[in-house]
């Protein structure tokens, strides 16, 4: 949600609303934040597990860090941020942003000049509190807890798996992660949408929806429920950035089934006037310093085609990196797409199988922000009434 740069319906700013409660989790006495930490075996049932996790080497000592940022400054080695999408760049040291909690950087070991050529050594030189440790190494450490939430989030469909939209050989064909960088204040463009290949102003922007979704021949059969409101929500805020510029939107069909999402959408279309094309797109391709877009207007039966300054995909969501893997440590069922699977999908929508672990947000499937929520607020009450049948027994930690 820290990528996002506002919210639909209401158009809240992402961060504004997330920050407050990531600081007060980092500053809670009775929760322990594990972070750069993965799971790396599970045992035990409900009130009893024993949680093995594996601690990755940061090559930074976060007891000596102090946060100061120095270190990422004068770095000298500048990578494609992963939070940023490839939009934007970082450095070989650094934090996921200035939100972070901890606010403690990292040392990318594949992308630093000291772990790949043997030089380099700046950001040890400039630290004032001598918190880098080139010979960290990974640890174990182990927690015993009484229930587990598996709350993984998700990813997007690879655009480089999608060769039909020309993303990686057609800069300005971005993703809709991508756009959602430019449109931050944030982010590597402080909130101006600038084209990735020359920083041009986009005046023909468009949008497609169901991109690797609800394509069940060669992609993603689901539709991943999101996209059609961030769709809306991105033409909206370019026209507002953009007044005088043109958004397209190709779409199949809308589906937009929250509180205020119509609306939103309608407002779109009747106020910031956004125009919406009923088709697929047939092809993208590079055209001087256009990206041609041809298409077809159901509805018309007209083809459409477009010379487009940018455009921007909405991806399939899909299972984070590592899902089936942490669902079999775990001793959890997953769908045939890599979702973990709920005991039952009507009356126990986020209990797994096995007691004592249960599900919250887009690990069971695409979700937006208010059911996430809603989630975590029932698996967490799942949790509650857990131990107050288990009050008897040997009680877990507080932080469990």
């Amino acid at each position: 949600m820290l990528q996002l740069s506002e919210t639909f319906p209401t158009l809240d700013c992402a961060q504004c609303t997330l920050t407050p409660k990531t600081v007060e989790t980092g500053q809670h006495p009775n929760i322990r934040l594990r972070t750069y930490c993965e799971v790396e075996k599970v045992e035990g049932r409900a009130g009893h597990f024993k949680v093995t996790l594996r601690r990755k080497a940061a090559y930074v000592d976060w007891n000596k860090c102090t946060g100061c940022g120095l270190c990422q400054e004068k770095c000298p080695k500048k990578i494609p941020f992963e939070f940023d999408r490839g939009v934007g760049l970082g450095k070989a040291i650094y934090t996921l942003s200035p939100q972070a909690v901890p606010n403690k950087p990292v040392i990318n070991s594949q992308a630093c000049r000291y772990f790949q050529e043997g030089k380099c050594r700046v950001c040890e030189k400039v630290c004032p509190a001598g918190a880098i440790d080139y010979d960290q190494k990974d640890t174990f450490l182990e927690e015993e807890v009484g229930a587990i939430i598996v709350a993984t989030g998700f990813d997007l469909y690879p655009l480089t798996e999608i060769g039909e939209y020309g993303y990686g050989r057609i800069p300005d064909v971005i993703d809709g992660l991508a756009f959602e960088r430019l449109l931050s204040a944030s982010g590597p463009t402080t909130g101006e949408i600038r084209r990735p290949s020359d920083g041009r102003i986009p005046r023909e922007l468009v949008f497609v929806q169901c991109t690797a979704s609800r394509d069940p021949e060669r992609y993603m059969p689901y539709c991943s429920r999101v996209c059609c409101m961030y769709t809306a929500k991105h033409a909206r805020l370019y026209k507002h950035k953009v007044p005088d510029g043109r958004a397209y939107v190709f779409y199949m069909d809308i589906r937009s089934t929250g509180k205020g999402y119509e609306e939103f959408i309608q407002q779109g279309m009747e106020e910031d006037e956004i125009t919406y094309l009923r088709g697929r797109v047939s092809k993208l391709f590079q055209d001087g310093d256009r990206v041609r877009v041809w298409g077809v207007d159901t509805l018309t039966g007209k083809k459409v085609e477009i010379a487009a300054d940018m455009v921007v995909l909405a991806t399939a969501i899909i299972p984070s990196e590592g899902a089936k893997d942490l669902a079999r440590k775990l001793r959890v069922e997953t769908d045939t797409h890599g979702f973990f699977s709920e005991a039952h999908w009507k009356l126990y929508p986020v209990d797994s199988g096995t007691e004592g672990i249960y599900f919250a947000g887009c690990v069971q499937g695409a979700k937006d922000i208010a059911d996430t929520v809603a989630q975590g607020n029932a698996a967490a009450s799942k949790v509650q009434a857990l131990f107050a049948q288990r009050r008897d027994s040997a009680s877990p930690r507080p932080h469990g």
